[in-house]
């Protein structure tokens, strides 16, 4: 047996196909590219298992004209359904929506018909890239061609209302649902909540909670109302949902925290944000992350202990520059000149193109009447080529 025919009796196109889905899901183009030339050499490179895989792979990997090329480059009977999917679904990933509209109207031209994966990919595809309106198009039009929409796309586009605070389009899905006896779907309240929330109907939003009598035990649920209230600056509001989520035996997991002690913060209730965050540890065993340092300085800064708050910034390995920036505004409050220039410098080595944390200290000199260390940082300043621009606002007018 040849070397050629023992390497065919070992690989077969099934298992590459595996390999290709495994390389677009890390994503590898370099060893997809590898198993694409495995897959010509063995002459078994235009099945449309392959041709789709390929497709596939490469729109994952981000290499779209790639995939394209795989696309256009074999006969129309290489390609079905599946693999018009992939191609439209990887234009989409890629941003590449003018071409994904093309290639969903000439769709037909091979007799095929979009089915609800085909629609999903326009729809959700628009709908990630912010384009509510175009999203809302091709909803009607797959209504119109009587394919029933999935759960996931009413999710989606109920995630770009919520996103781009479209409260019209979003109570024109909350009405589908209730027609289409939906609405008491875990997954979808919690995107009917999160976008309620957003676009600032923080009642109707409460509305959709208060239809369960027996709550959802996905944290996810609660969270959209937890940072929902504090988005709208009800904090005791999210204070008592949180109180009824610990009630009903709700495990909290960690954005619940993070929605929990940012509230604390903005209302500057040290005692409270403490007890929280020893109480995800000690309790629940989850480990802070920066966000939740990120608070918790943020709430001792602004009640000036300014001590506490840095002792907790040092208990981070690798601070984030915004821990930085929320003790540094701290230090200007309080005129902290000594921690508020270690902040400086600190932010200056993580962002030195960043011109904002000197200008913050430079305010706080002038407030203390330090003239001298105002010309000093002001010279830093200058020496880095790092002088502010004048701020400027734009408005869109309807």
């Amino acid at each position: 047996m040849t070397r050629e025919e023992c390497l065919e009796c070992k690989v077969t196109s099934v298992t590459l196909v595996s390999v290709l889905s495994a390389c677009g899901s890390v994503p590898s183009v370099r060893f997809g590219r590898q198993v694409h030339g495995l897959l010509v050499k063995l002459e078994a490179g235009d099945g449309v298992m392959v041709v789709t895989a390929l497709v596939d792979m490469y729109s994952k990997c981000g290499f779209w004209s790639s995939a394209f090329d795989v696309f256009i480059g074999v006969d129309g009977d290489k390609r079905n359904l599946i693999t018009w999917n992939s191609m439209i679904a990887g234009m989409m990933l890629n941003k590449e929506s003018e071409r994904a509209v093309d290639m969903f109207r000439r769709l037909e031209s091979e007799g095929l018909k979009p089915d609800s994966a085909t629609w999903n990919s326009m729809i959700n595809g628009f709908a990630q890239q912010g384009v509510c309106g175009e999203a809302f198009k091709y909803f009607r039009e797959m209504q119109s061609s009587g394919v029933p929409p999935c759960l996931k796309i009413i999710t989606s586009l109920l995630s770009a209302c919520a996103d781009s605070c479209v409260l019209r389009h979003g109570k024109e899905i909350h009405g589908y649902a209730i027609r289409t006896y939906i609405n008491r779907d875990d997954f979808l309240a919690t995107a009917l909540v999160d976008m309620y929330m957003k676009c600032g109907h923080a009642s109707w939003a409460r509305g959709v909670f208060d239809q369960f009598y027996a709550k959802p035990d996905d944290p996810a649920f609660w969270n959209a109302m937890i940072g929902g209230y504090g988005r709208n600056g009800d904090n005791e509001s999210a204070f008592k949902i949180f109180d009824e989520m610990l009630e009903e035996m709700v495990r909290p997991n960690s954005a619940t925290f993070v929605s929990v002690l940012s509230a604390c913060s903005h209302t500057g209730q040290v005692d409270r944000g403490l007890h929280v965050f020893r109480m995800m540890r000690r309790e629940y065993g989850l480990q802070p992350k920066p966000e939740h340092f990120g608070c918790m300085v943020d709430l001792l800064g602004r009640s000036g202990r300014l001590g506490e708050a840095q002792d907790l910034v040092q208990e981070l390995a690798e601070p984030p520059p915004s821990v930085f920036s929320s003790l540094l505004g701290a230090c200007r409050c309080y005129l902290d000149s000594n921690l508020g220039e270690e902040m400086a410098m600190k932010l200056l080595d993580l962002e030195p193109e960043n011109p904002a944390p000197l200008v913050v200290l430079s305010n706080i000199y002038a407030g203390l009447g330090r003239w001298k260390e105002v010309e000093r940082i002001r010279g830093i300043i200058t020496d880095k080529g790092l002088d502010k621009f004048s701020g400027f606002s734009m408005i869109e007018v309807a």
